[in-house]
């Protein structure tokens, strides 16, 4: 053997080892959270969800090594999600489909041992944990394109749940089949959300392929995986468990989207040092009544990150504000300019206070 193979060969040897203490590392992080879990079971604890763990000093020190971050980052995300259902047997609500994106990014958190339920709305998988059905939700919050989920936000209102996390992805869709090679593909499936958000890219790419609706993004690529010629269009977080080929990445013809999602819970987080606090409000009709409560926040040295308004339900010209801030609720700061904004305020309501992650 040559001097060359024999490093090579070394090196290859070397990295075995490496992924041998991984997996050692792995497998202590498993019996220490089925530790934890036997721990709350003995003393019927149950904790509010967290994302906030030594992981995040590790990924912050590694950022400044010559390692890929954001794949770091999605290796600790999975083996994080694996323990959560070791740790506290866990049901999760969320909004949409089996087989849909958000049910996806539900079980990228969540984990694959937890068990889930779709629901049509986000009102009905808030209504899952208020009656203790599940013990979390995971709904849209926001999207880039057209900003927060009037649908979530209402029910956020209606709800005394309060948002536990955020986090945002992106949403990339794509045009998979069981083959890569476009001349093979005779018919796409897609749901029409999908289809409209794609229809210029198909025409252009495939412009004599009939594109069938389908309800669901599952049913999609149910379709091009069992059918000869066949292809889906999907977000790439949920071809990951399809088996499908990518034929044409991002097909959106608007680009990729952004989303962020909240994780709703019946108990409010603990401080991470990085939190952000919504609330929605309402102001009697008179002057001056919305800088008033602004100014509580500007006189405290609270910054304030997003200020809507929407319709009031009910109200006929009627408004209600929502408004984001830098710190938490338990913050003085905060607290002192949330006592007033109560007091001022005809309709008030924290909806929680929460870090956002990627």
């Amino acid at each position: 053997m040559s001097d060359k193979r024999r490093e090579l060969e070394q090196l290859r040897h070397e990295l075995g080892h490496i992924d041998a203490q991984i997996l050692a590392a792995v497998e202590q992080r498993i019996k220490v959270s089925k530790k934890i879990g036997d721990w709350r079971r003995v003393n019927q604890l149950q904790t509010a969800y967290s994302e906030s763990s030594p992981t995040s000093d590790l990924l912050a020190r590694a950022a400044s090594a010559d390692v890929p971050v954001e794949a770091l980052r999605r290796i600790f995300q999975e083996i994080v999600a694996t323990c959560i259902p070791l740790e506290e047997p866990t049901t999760v609500a969320f909004a949409g489909r089996e087989g849909s994106s958000v049910h996806a990014i539900a079980r990228s958190r969540f984990g694959v041992g937890s068990q889930y339920l779709a629901c049509e709305s986000a009102a009905a998988a808030l209504e899952e944990v208020t009656r203790r059905r599940a013990s979390y939700a995971v709904v849209a919050y926001e999207t880039q394109s057209d900003g927060l989920v009037q649908g979530t936000l209402a029910a956020l209102s209606a709800s005394d749940l309060k948002i536990m996390a955020c986090f945002e992805t992106g949403c990339e869709l794509a045009l998979a089949s069981t083959s890569p090679s476009p001349g093979e593909i005779k018919t796409v499936y897609a749901t029409s959300s999908d289809r409209a958000a794609s229809e210029r890219f198909l025409a252009s790419k495939l412009p004599a392929i009939p594109v069938v609706e389908v309800t669901t993004v599952g049913v999609a690529c149910e379709k091009a995986a069992g059918e000869a010629g066949a292809a889906a269009v999907a977000e790439t977080a949920i071809l990951a468990e399809t088996g499908l080929r990518t034929v044409f990445a991002n097909v959106r013809d608007a680009g990729d989207e952004r989303v962020r999602y909240a994780i709703v819970g019946t108990r409010p987080s603990g401080r991470s040092g990085k939190d952000l606090t919504a609330i929605v409000f309402a102001v009697n009709d008179s002057p001056g009544a919305l800088h008033e409560v602004l100014k509580q926040f500007a006189e405290r040295g609270v910054n304030l990150t997003k200020v809507h308004s929407r319709p009031s339900p009910g109200e006929p010209w009627g408004y209600v504000f929502f408004l984001e801030a830098e710190g938490h609720a338990t913050d003085r700061a905060m607290v002192g300019a949330l006592e007033e904004v109560r007091r001022r305020a005809k309709f008030f309501k924290v909806l929680g206070s929460y870090t956002t992650s990627s």
